[in-house]
């Protein structure tokens, strides 16, 4: 008995400590990088939205993954007349908080500027509530929970299997609920990392582009898409992108014209 109540506080032991490590690789770039984020956020309440927005694309650059600097971006590149660059980073800021109301506002506000912009349609009520539980956690809180949760069954198992006096319902019923977590753990762990790594929507960054109707300068004009616009990318050769946009409409433009998101 002893030997078991061993193996499982070494267990927890071991994802504890993958845990910690997890949230202070999480924390780590926000000390690291606050005084450049301090330093952008003066200039913008200088007015100074040029030099405060080079200073949050530095700090992306770098790896700083924050809804609050690319938000910040976001505005800083609305004010200096960027509207694409604007639209982008409130993108990528909705992508890490779906329900914030500000980047929404933020985001909705830039999009008028947008000539000839096609709304997305809204995403229905258990689309809403995935995004939600996607957000729960990162890609490694998912899966470091998952390896929590399958040792705990393991040891469930073998607590039922090798102990007679451990045999009894709710033991069982325990390890019917830990099975059903370690799931649930397993299926976001790689949902989120199929999600943070799905680069096929972006933003048109040029105005006047001439959507053709094949990969080929030469092809027929199929209409026309200005910059800000979000497409879905379908289709990709070396050098021209497939595009479909939010009313149906699809054709093909130099992927050079294209910041994937």
């Amino acid at each position: 008995m002893r030997n078991h109540r061993n193996i499982i506080s070494i267990f927890f032991a071991i994802a504890l400590f993958f845990l910690a490590n997890t949230d202070s690789y999480a924390q780590a770039p926000q000390n690291t990088h606050q005084q450049s984020f301090e330093e952008a956020n003066n200039l913008f309440n200088q007015s100074k939205f040029t030099e405060s927005a080079k200073i949050y694309q530095q700090l992306l650059d770098e790896g700083v993954n924050h809804k609050a600097i690319y938000f910040n971006a976001g505005n800083a590149y609305y004010k200096a007349g960027k509207n694409s660059l604007a639209i982008y980073n409130y993108e990528k800021a909705l992508q890490l908080s779906p329900n914030d109301a500000a980047v929404k506002h933020n985001l909705a506000i830039a999009n008028q500027k947008v000539n000839g912009y096609v709304e997305e349609l809204p995403l229905v009520f258990f689309q809403q509530w995935w995004l939600q539980l996607q957000h729960l956690h990162k890609a490694n809180g998912w899966a470091v929970g998952s390896i929590l949760f399958f040792w705990l069954l393991i040891t469930g198992i073998m607590l039922n299997t090798f102990l007679p006096g451990w045999k009894n319902k709710f033991l069982r019923w325990g390890n019917y609920a830990i099975g059903a977590l370690f799931l649930l753990y397993l299926l976001m762990a790689v949902d989120t990392y199929l999600a943070a790594n799905n680069h096929q929507s972006g933003i048109v960054m040029n105005n006047n582009i001439k959507v053709k109707t094949a990969p080929d300068e030469n092809s027929k004009d199929a209409f026309e898409i200005q910059e800000g616009m979000k497409v879905h990318v379908s289709d990709a050769t070396k050098d021209f992108c497939k595009i479909e946009l939010a009313d149906g409409k699809s054709g093909w433009i130099s992927c050079a014209y294209i910041k994937r998101l």
